[in-house]
């Protein structure tokens, strides 16, 4: 195994800021915050008592890179990092990115949603893994059990469709919420009013969510999908609930499933 201690952090944002912070707090060794936005390199960086750069020629060497960047990105940096043990963070991108440019490549991703300025727990993050060797793979797992009780070898094809459901789960579940709120903003009515109904919701979903659905779509009431379908005002709004009525029916009553 390797001896990993010293760290290269390419990205300044979400995730790169919360693993940098824990990664410290652990002991290791932030020895550089590479960001093109020398700002947010530089606000990083004093979190973490690290040098910082935007220039890739200034790059140094460390024990392991960890590439934090959003999707698109990745390939136009790993051109100039050093060959040094190197992982991205990305739930969507295959490990085979990083092949024709490291010796030792894996992939370290945080399921989870980050913001900068939210504080997070990551003892309950899960952190998928994989690693071209075995013994890089413990590495990385050594590495995330640090902060996590919850390392899952997990190789990409799989990664990225965990990564979809998220999108399904997290992403599109906090949309409707947007949409609901646009419809309650409308008729001056407070959004807190439906708080406890998501609260309650949300809490179901650690059991079988297709046992918990309710609603209109479920019981086949058509007369009150009309009436929604109707008292909706956007166009988009109306494709939605339509669909996602659909969908619910489908999945509920449709024998073949």
């Amino acid at each position: 195994m390797l001896e990993i201690k010293k760290i290269l952090l390419v990205g300044s944002g979400n995730v790169a800021t919360h693993l940098g912070i824990n990664l410290k707090k652990n002991n290791y060794i932030i020895d550089q915050v590479f960001s093109r936005n020398i700002d947010n390199a530089k606000d990083l960086a004093q979190k973490v008592d690290s040098d910082f750069t935007n220039n890739p020629k200034k790059i140094v060497e460390s024990d392991l890179t960890i590439i934090a960047i959003n999707d698109d990105s990745i390939k136009d940096v790993i051109h100039f990092l050093p060959n040094t043990p190197t992982v991205h963070t990305s739930g969507n991108t295959n490990i085979n990115i990083l092949k024709n440019n490291f010796t030792n490549y894996g992939v370290i991703y945080p399921l989870q949603s980050f913001k900068k300025n939210m504080e997070l727990d990551l003892n309950d993050v899960p952190f998928l893994i994989e690693a071209n060797t075995k013994d890089f793979e413990n590495n990385l797992k050594e590495l995330c059990s640090c902060f996590s009780e919850h390392t899952i070898q997990m190789n990409s094809l799989k990664r990225e469709k965990i990564h979809m459901a998220a999108v399904f789960a997290c992403n599109f579940s906090n949309h409707m919420q947007v949409i609901a709120k646009e419809i309650m903003d409308d008729e001056k009515i407070n959004y807190k009013l439906i708080i406890p109904l998501i609260k309650k919701t949300f809490s179901k979903f650690e059991e079988d969510p297709k046992i918990k659905q309710t609603g209109p779509a479920i019981r086949k009431d058509i007369n009150v999908l009309e009436n929604h379908l109707n008292l909706i005002q956007k166009d988009g709004h109306r494709e939605i609930y339509k669909l996602i009525s659909d969908s619910i029916i489908k999945t509920h009553h449709d024998n073949t499933n």
